[in-house]
């Protein structure tokens, strides 16, 4: 089963990210700057050239951000390794395989597909 996350960026939660790069031991230096970029900001709206008023963003990692990408794949290695899904598909029931918001998840019976894909949408 192929997995394509429609506006992955924009859905992953921003303090989970944080949490990921806790877990992989980042320097918590890197840790703080990033945050700072991820947490606590607000923006605005322009439409016909009238701006919105201002909004909280809790969610999803900036799209113009180089760092973004890398973000987010940290964040979802750190989501497949909690649900023990890595592995040669001959020694384990199922496996994920990811790059960037695709994912393969690849199992040898159907029951098996249906659970991990539940597993992981979770």
């Amino acid at each position: 089963m192929f997995v394509d996350y429609l506006q992955a960026f924009d859905s992953i939660n921003r303090n989970k990210v944080i949490d990921s790069l806790n877990e992989y031991n980042i320097l918590s230096k890197l840790i703080k700057l990033i945050a700072l970029t991820l947490l606590g900001t607000s923006t605005m709206v322009k439409i016909n050239n009238e701006l919105s008023g201002k909004f909280d963003v809790q969610m999803g990692v900036k799209q113009v951000d180089p760092l973004s990408a890398t973000l987010f794949s940290i964040a979802m290695d750190s989501i497949l390794k909690k649900m023990e899904l890595r592995g040669n598909i001959s020694t384990r029931l199922r496996q994920c395989t990811a790059y960037a918001d695709d994912i393969l998840i690849t199992a040898r019976t159907t029951q098996a597909m249906t659970d991990t894909f539940v597993k992981l949408k979770n």
